[in-house]
């Protein structure tokens, strides 16, 4: 070999240490590994002696220089990997390898290098752009042993200079972030004023603290008092400042005190009582004990009462007290809240700017800054390659697949961004807009990284988002979770989400999660084992009794089968015996009817039987009246056809019956009209009186003829032709015999007119003789055949056939159909059940059940073999395993361990959780250096500094954020208007000269207080490396749209929608606003119902504060009707009140009370009220959004640019995506529609200039979703 690395350990014990913890943590991951130290007492010398292989012919190495720093002068930071390492590569996957970096020193002529560090890296075979191969043997020197100058050493100038400086890009823009610290340090310092104070009060009802204020005069006190207008405050204890009286930052950092406690408040109160000055005699007297006991240094002090609103967060926790309630969870909830909030209050202290809470942050992030250019610190060793130029990341051989999710509903785009994740070898980028799950992404990235022994940090500018990523992640026995803040103030930061994370809480998690493990793993199977033995014991006892019911359901079917075909026999025998005894005794009543019909026709007391055949003995009497024609009656039929037509014989015997009965009933008219002929002799048969009258009418009629000569009025006309009509009547009744009976003679005329009454009286009495004969005959023989009929009645027998014999067959028939259909749905229920049966132990329904019971029990008896032997080898550990899972269980176990393992538990946690701007020391004191992944969320929120610290402290860093979501704030703030963007315009604005905040300054340092380090590096990230989620769970597609506009309308609704009800309706007198298909409303602020334009007033808007009141009162009273109260299952429906500026979430607070009897609290709705600062992350089903501003002039008047705070895209996108189910928005559109909107592009470098607003509006028209004030108001009220 021509060349030699030479090399040897530092002398400092630290760097010794920090390589001993580098290998602990890679055995660690990589256990295969712990097979090359096992019962080897010096692990890092035995590793150090296999890198630094002495084998002949040594496998190339391939070194990089990592300085940040352009001193290769002087030293250079080398790292080594050698690829496909013959000592290691057995037990380390093909994707990765081992590499040193350490400290190569080139003002010596013979330099060495020393190993700083160890780590696993990529096993690529060829050298990246970045590293320079070597060949080389290796020889290791003692503490005071210097390089042999007869040996060719590997390390000289030549390769010196032959390294790519990889990091001088990055070396220049930290130049520029150092600049930009000390630009923060200087207008901290030019901003800043602060009061003391020495005594506070808290005002519940209107959510202010009162804090008793000392000022050296009246005109400092003013001027503190115009300084903090709009300005976010913070309370800070005395260690803030050099003097305990006189508000001074210190000059150096290190004299700078450690702050104990500290409370992020909101604004100074508006209002006449802002200030209320007290005299020296009203202070109490320990607060005169306070000045006496210090140096007073104020000669014309000056005390005051100051309000400040307390934070919105703090305002919604101590809103939710129930100050009347009497139950004691609820009073000891409320004291644990009050007593949270007085604990975070400095008993004395200073009120000054939140920016001032970033003193203490710069310091830290200057030393990021430095350890990066030093690489001290620094787990991420090619990290100043990629920080700014994302090309020179490793992109993956190949995308890692994934064996086993945790969360089995993750989308295609969820899965693809977890694999790149997991794939990266140095940097990824995850891309999340709103409602896409990007925090479920992480949570499934962290138990994947855990499930292959690597270490996570999980870092945020945000509280809330760590905890919200948390409380994502389910309670895995591979997981351990450790919530890290610092004591007192971070502490207090933590969200309710992150506690069950930090301290005791955090070990009970796990505790949880062995618990489980231990459980499913050990004892469950055997449990489960024997649950099963049991349930095939009691399955195949039910079985054996399901089998033997079958079988005897089946015998009992079958006998009564065989009874009810022999008594359906007997049956039918006895039905055609007692049909023909039926039908005889139908013929008999037949007859009898007949007879009896025919004996009432004879009698003339019934009507003519119908389809009648005629006795033959009452013949005679039709033959008798056929003698009627003897007299010339007309009889219409003859005896031949009465005699030889007998189906007729009834209905000519019934009308020769007519015609006698008409006859015998007249016999005596007929003797009087003879009498009457014989009277009248020779002539007509006219009467005495009816001859005087025919002569009367006569006369009468002549008169009205002659009379209707002279008068033809109808009257006499009608009188004349009415005479008339009366003598024809009654001379032609007056000529002859008008009685009916009459018309029965075949010469009938001759009765009508008689011209010869005697001739005619001896005709008729002829006639009447032959009919007197008839009767005499007629009634004789009549008389004998009725007794006859009669007699022959009453010996027709019609008696009921007997059918008892039919009915007690035919029970018997039916009783035993019966049986067979109980016992057959019996015996199918028997089938079913026994269906059933087969199918819990998976057998086809179609399969024998008998044979299926000998399956069982084979099974069973192979299930009991196993199961005793399980017994058998577990005895020893099953009652350890018992025991522990007890132990683990028990109430108070955590607490009692964490007091012994709280020193050393947090170094042992595979998932770290952080904030970006969180002191080092933190993780240093918990015994935690390094991690193998960093994952920080909501990237876009923090600035580039706050990214430094989790960056440095991974092999491999995943940023997942959106940039189209908030940009970072300049100082700590509830309000859109603090961006250093928003800071500067203001300065502009109000004409200063003497600051800092310039123009120039913004344009120099914008990409340290924006998003946009993110935005680049995703833009120019390959596709393996980035990943952007599409497809979003949370809104409803009508909200979604939205906010789509911010995204070129890439984003999707889910394949598996969700129910969006929200149980709402706001109708006006024409239109219907929300409905159950509407869940989207923007009410145009512009002006209000009277048409006068609702300006806005120092960052509020009275108009839209009571609009939301009135519409949280209509809101609460469909949601009681909908079932929503505090014990109901669903509880209170969650609404929220979204604003750009606490100042308006007072107002809104204000018109709450004013319109709810001065309560904030509703009965059916759980209200939270916050700045849009406080809810990105969140979401609620109901969102209702104040954007306050309106200047009361036309839309088409010019305004600021795009970046006015109410233009700003990235707040109202956050502000609007909130909502799940319905979204109303409060707002002047006048202020909106012609703003242009600068939109970064969604897949390349730049952006574009768009009048994204005007186009939501348009569309809002279109869809009819847009309302006046007025019309609102009808609605709330209708």
């Amino acid at each position: 070999m021509s060349a030699t690395l030479f090399w040897k350990l530092s002398n400092q014990d630290h760097v010794n240490q920090r390589l001993k913890k580098n290998l602990d943590h890679i055995i660690k991951f990589k256990p295969e590994l712990a097979k090359l130290f096992e019962d080897v007492e010096d692990k890092l010398g035995r590793f150090l002696s296999l890198f630094f292989t002495t084998i002949e012919i040594p496998p190339p190495g391939y070194v990089a220089n990592l300085s940040l720093e352009d001193k290769s002068f002087q030293k250079i930071n080398l790292s080594l990997r050698i690829p496909e390492h013959p000592e290691f590569r057995e037990y380390l996957d093909i994707h990765s390898t081992i590499a040193v970096i350490g400290y190569w020193n080139l003002t010596t002529s013979s330099p060495w290098f020393t190993p700083e560090k160890i780590m696993v890296t990529h096993n690529d075979i060829e050298a990246t752009e970045y590293e320079h191969e070597i060949e080389c043997a290796y020889k290791q020197l003692d503490g005071d042993k210097f390089p042999d100058r007869n040996v060719t050493n590997v390390l000289n100038r030549q390769l010196a200079n032959d390294l790519p400086k990889i990091s001088v890009l990055t070396s220049q823009r930290l130049e520029n972030w150092s600049s930009f610290l000390q630009f923060k340090r200087r207008l901290i310092r030019q901003k800043t004023i602060g009061l003391r104070y020495i005594g506070y009060d808290y005002d519940h009802k209107n959510s202010q603290l009162k804090l008793l204020v000392a000022a050296p005069n009246a005109a400092y006190l003013e001027k503190a008092r115009r300084g903090f207008l709009r300005q976010n405050l913070q309370l800070f204890d005395l260690n803030i400042s050099e003097n305990d009286w006189k508000f001074a930052l210190p000059e150096l950092d290190n004299d700078k005190k450690p702050q104990k406690s500290s409370l992020e408040l909101g604004q100074v109160s508006r209002g006449k009582k802002t200030l209320e000055i007290v005299h020296f005699s009203k202070l109490s007297s320990i607060q005169h004990q306070t000045m006496q006991e210090s140096e007073f240094p104020f000669n014309q002090a000056t005390y005051a009462w100051l309000r400040v609103d307390i934070s919105e967060d703090w305002k919604n926790r101590l809103d939710a007290i129930d100050t009347e309630s009497t139950d004691e969870e609820t009073l000891f909830n409320n004291q644990e809240i009050l007593g949270k909030f007085i604990k975070n209050i400095p008993d004395q202290g200073f009120i000054s700017f939140s920016l001032v809470g970033d003193w203490a942050l710069i310091k830290r992030q200057e030393r990021s800054i430095r350890n990066l250019k030093q690489n001290e610190n620094c787990y991420s060793p090619y990290l100043s390659s990629y920080l700014f130029d994302i090309t020179q990341a490793k992109e993956p051989r190949q995308i890692q697949e994934v064996d086993h999710w945790y969360n089995e509903q993750l989308n295609p785009a969820q899965q693809s961004a977890v694999k790149k994740m997991l794939s990266a070898p140095d940097l990824c980028l995850i891309q999340g807009p709103p409602g896409t799950g990007k925090t479920t992404v992480i949570a499934e990235a962290i138990l994947q990284f855990a499930k292959e022994g690597q270490t996570v940090l999980l870092a945020s500018q945000a509280h809330d988002a760590i905890d919200n990523a948390l409380s994502r992640i389910k309670n895995k026995p591979e997981l351990r979770a450790i919530r890290l803040a610092k004591e007192s103030r971070g502490r207090s930061k933590i969200t309710d989400e992150g506690k069950q994370f930090a301290g005791e809480q955090a070990l009970a998690r796990h505790y949880d999660a062995l618990a489980e493990d231990i459980d499913q793993r050990f004892l469950r199977p055997l449990r489960e084992k024997k649950s099963n033995i049991d349930q095939l014991k009691k399955w195949l006892e039910q079985a054996e009794f399901l089998l033997l019911d079958i079988q005897n359901a089946e015998k009992k079917l079958l006998k009564i089968k065989e009874d009810g075909i022999h008594h359906a026999e007997l049956l039918k025998f006895e039905k055609q015996k007692y049909d023909q005894e039926l039908q005889k005794y139908d013929q008999k009543l037949h007859l009898k009817q007949e007879l009896v019909q025919l004996s009432s026709f004879l009698t003339q007391s019934g009507p003519a039987p119908q389809n009648i055949q005629l006795p033959q003995e009452t013949h005679v009497l039709a033959e008798i009246l056929f003698l009627m024609s003897q007299a010339n009656v007309n009889v219409p039929f003859s005896w031949n056809d009465f005699k030889f037509n007998p189906t007729s014989q009834m209905l000519i015997l019934n009308a020769l019956f007519d015609i006698w009965s008409q006859l015998e009933a007249n016999l005596e008219q007929i003797t009087n009209d003879i009498q009457r002929l014989n009277q009248a002799g020779q002539g007509g048969l006219v009467s005495i009186e009816t001859q005087v009258r025919i002569y009367d009418l006569t006369q009468e009629i002549n008169r009205l003829f002659d009379q209707i000569e002279i008068d033809d009025s109808d009257e006499v006309v009608e009188l004349w032709k009415s005479k008339r009509r009366e003598l024809r009547e009654l001379k032609l009744g007056s000529d002859g015999l008008t009685h009916p009976c009459y018309t029965l003679f075949n010469d009938s005329e001759r009765y009508v007119r008689i011209d010869d009454a005697r001739e005619l009286s001896q005709i008729l009495s002829s006639r009447l003789e032959v009919l007197k004969g008839i009767k005499k005959e007629f009634h004789s023989n009549l008389s004998i055949i009725l007794i006859g009929l009669n007699n022959t009645i009453a010996q027709i027998d019609t008696s009921v056939p007997n059918g008892e014999s039919v009915k007690y067959e035919q029970a018997q028939v039916d009783a035993l159909r019966e049986q067979y259909q109980l016992l057959q749905t019996h015996y199918r229920a028997l089938n079913n059940k026994r269906d059933e049966h087969l199918q819990l132990q998976n057998f086809a329904s179609s399969f024998d059940f008998a044979s299926a019971l000998n399956a069982t029990k084979q099974h069973l008896q192979t299930l009991e073999i196993e199961f005793n032997n399980l017994c058998e080898r577990n005895q020893a550990w099953q009652p350890v395993f018992e025991q522990w899972r007890a132990i683990l269980q028990e109430e108070d176990q955590a607490n009692q361990d964490w007091e012994q393992l709280q020193d050393i538990y947090p170094a042992n946690c595979n998932l770290v959780a952080i904030s970006c701007n969180e002191r080092e020391q933190t993780l240093t004191e918990a015994g935690l250096d390094g991690f193998d992944v960093v994952i920080i969320d909501e990237v876009s929120k923090a600035t580039p500094l706050e990214l430094l610290l989790p960056l440095m402290r991974a092999r491999k860093a995943i940023l997942v954020g959106d940039h189209r979501q908030l940009p970072p704030l300049f100082q700590e703030s509830q309000d859109v208007s603090n961006t250093l963007e928003d800071m500067v315009n203001e300065e502009m604005e109000e004409g200063k000269s003497d600051t800092l905040l310039t123009k120039e300054n913004f344009e120099r340092y914008e990409k340290l207080v924006t998003a946009s380090l993110f935005k680049e590096l995703f833009e120019k990230a390959p596709e393996s490396l980035r990943e952007r989620l599409t497809v979003q769970f949370r809104m409803h597609p009508q909200i979604m749209k939205m906010i789509n506009c911010f995204y070129d309308n890439q984003l999707t609704y889910t394949e598996e929608p969700k129910d969006h009800q929200h149980f709402l309706t706001f109708k006006s007198k024409y239109n219907d606003l929300v409905t159950s298909d509407k869940h989207l409303l923007w009410v145009d602020t512009s002006y209000d119902e009277k048409g006068i334009a609702c300006c806005d007033d120092d960052r509020t808007n009275i108009t839209e504060a009571k609009l939301i009141a009135q519409a949280l009162v209509r809101i609460n009273q469909q949601m009681r009707q909908n079932g929503f109260n505090v014990k109901a299952p669903k509880g209170k429906q969650k609404v929220g009140i979204v604003s750009f500026y606490q100042a308006q979430c007072r107002v809104i607070r204000e018109a709450i009370k004013n319109i709810n009897q001065g309560n904030l609290k509703f009965d059916a709705i759980d209200v939270e009220i916050n700045t849009v600062i406080r809810y990105q992350g969140k979401e609620k089903p109901i969102i209702l959004i104040s954007l306050v501003r309106n200047d009361g002039k036309e839309k088409t008047y010019h305004r600021r640019g795009s970046n006015a705070n109410i233009a700003r895209f990235e707040f109202i996108n956050v502000a609007m995506s909130r909502a799940q189910d319905l979204l109303m928005v409060f707002g002047a559109r006048n202020m909106l529609e012609m703003r242009d909107v600068i939109l970064p592009n969604m897949d390349k470098d730049g952006s574009s200039t768009k009048k994204v607003y005007k186009d939501i509006f348009e569309r809002l028209d279109r869809e009819a979703r847009i309302c006046s004030v007025k019309e609102f108001m009808q609605a709330c009220s209708n």
